[in-house]
């Protein structure tokens, strides 16, 4: 994976605990980074960080926060979690499965459904990007 961006990125190590435990790597520019990483680790923390609401993608840890790097380069194509992907991509995901929540029996996490809902679609619409 290479970036055309003269400016750094960031990579999230996240740790997804589950019958087969793997990393998932998360791509984030640098010049937000602070905002993305805090929403994860909130979304670390919280209860629906848990594979009954987010399936496959948990429950995670964040492991590693590599800073400023240009390229990622991939020795080992054959594991399906070794390509990086984009953290817009990866709130994508988690709000897919969050907004499905929302008809279900949720009343315990609800609040912090919708919460984690608006976080995770300001990060899928590149949301913490200034207009100006």
């Amino acid at each position: 994976m290479f970036f055309t961006k003269k400016t750094g990125f960031h990579c999230l190590v996240l740790y997804v605990q589950s019958e087969e435990p793997h990393p998932i790597h998360v791509v984030l520019p640098q010049e937000f980074a602070g905002d993305v990483i805090s929403t994860m680790k909130k979304f670390e923390k919280s209860s629906l960080n848990n594979h009954r609401y987010i399936g496959n993608l948990g429950p995670f840890v964040i492991i590693q926060d590599i800073q400023g790097f240009q390229k990622i380069e991939i020795h080992n194509e054959t594991l399906s979690w070794s390509e990086p992907i984009l953290y817009t991509d990866f709130a994508k995901k988690i709000n897919e499965r969050l907004q499905n929540l929302i008809d279900d029996e949720t009343n315990e996490v609800e609040e912090e459904l919708v919460y984690f809902i608006g976080e995770f679609t300001m990060m899928e619409d590149n949301g913490f990007i200034a207009p100006f």
